[in-house]
């Protein structure tokens, strides 16, 4: 296929930083850079009020994240050897996993909602990692009835529901993300949520190389393992004005989403939201015959469309795994389309306008 360059440029995750991010960060510039600001325990506290757990800790990233929750969840939980872990997914949810627990088994999704369900998760499991895949909360009740210990890696589902109720709360442990692409950023950084309290002391010395909260600001002892996973305070300034914006831009992606789906119906296969929940809609997909997916995600990049298409944990090469068959099909014929916070009805137009053409050229 021959076609000529778009000068139509719209990217696949854009971000919405104005005035507002720019100032507060200035404000925290001007008061030291380091990791003891005063926007840190802030963006705490109004996270905390927002998901209405007892504990929100910020962090360097996500993966950070999920390593210092599964330290602590072999912590207290020493019998823990094996973990299941979804293959579609990014791979940082396997990689972490695997630096912690001696067995990782990646298993099945759905392939309606794109989750893992209870009937994945294989019966000498210790524990089980769920991932709010695009943004789609897991059945968390449902899992809860296995009776082992759950971390959800909920990096891209902040601001989804699950029964009516912020994500956050639902599991032992939940992790966040607030990457670049992520529906509310600060370049990088995370956050870990739980409602047990010893489990958020533990955590807070981990990230902090294992100081106790109690030390002396002279002292130098180490009550546990820990390494430095601290967020910086300027993050932290960038975060709290993007708080500020969570509701609207959880709002616009889903008059994207619904922008796509009414066009898309009966065209392409897409991800399922179950009525327990409400997404976010971290990123929208679309499955296309596997035979011209690759055509498919060119044609729309060429026409200057970015596009990602997601590769299944199980089809990398340090964790090649047979089977899983729903992931499999999944990946293989995947393309996550634009769907930011700054996208315009425009460019949503001109992305569907583009999918039609290549289905009507390439795929009926």
């Amino acid at each position: 296929m021959s076609i000529v360059k778009s000068m139509k440029s719209i990217n696949w995750d854009d971000q919405d930083i104005t005035d507002d991010e720019i100032a507060s960060v200035l404000s925290s510039l001007k008061e030291g850079v380091g990791a003891k600001g005063k926007n840190i325990p802030e963006v705490e506290d109004k996270l905390r009020e927002r998901l209405g757990c007892n504990h929100a800790i910020l962090v360097s990233n996500c993966t950070t994240a999920l390593l210092t929750s599964l330290m602590v969840m072999k912590k207290f939980n020493p019998s823990i050897k094996k973990i299941a872990v979804p293959s579609f997914t990014f791979i940082a949810s396997a990689n972490s996993s695997k630096m912690i627990l001696d067995d990782v088994e990646l298993v099945d999704c759905s392939s309606s909602d794109w989750n893992i369900r209870p009937q994945d998760v294989p019966s000498d499991a210790d524990a089980v990692m769920l991932v709010d895949v695009g943004g789609v909360p897991c059945d968390y009740d449902e899992f809860k009835k296995i009776g082992i210990p759950i971390l959800a890696d909920s990096a891209e589902s902040l601001g989804s529901t699950y029964k009516g109720h912020q994500v956050g709360t639902q599991c032992d442990l939940h992790c966040f993300s607030f990457q670049r692409s992520k529906i509310i950023t600060c370049g990088e950084g995370g956050l870990i949520t739980t409602n047990n309290h010893a489990y958020a002391e533990s955590i807070r010395s981990i990230i902090s190389h294992g100081y106790t909260s109690n030390k002396k600001p002279y002292e130098y002892i180490h009550t546990e393992f820990g390494l430095n996973f601290r967020m910086c305070d300027v993050e932290a300034a960038i975060l709290k004005e993007q708080l500020k914006k969570l509701d609207k831009y959880v709002k616009r992606r889903n008059e994207i989403a619904s922008k796509y789906t009414k066009a898309f119906d009966g065209i392409f296969q897409i991800q399922e939201i179950p009525d327990y929940c409400t997404s976010n809609y971290f990123f929208y997909g679309i499955i296309v015959p596997q035979k011209v997916r690759n055509q498919f995600a060119e044609y729309l990049i060429d026409n200057g469309i970015m596009v990602k298409c997601w590769t299944a944990i199980h089809q990398q090469k340090d964790w090649y795994t047979k089977g899983l068959p729903n992931a499999t099909f999944i990946s293989n014929g995947v393309i996550l389309l634009p769907i930011h916070n700054t996208l315009t009805d425009n460019d949503v137009n001109y992305i569907i306008e583009k999918c039609m053409s290549f289905y009507e050229e390439f795929i009926v």
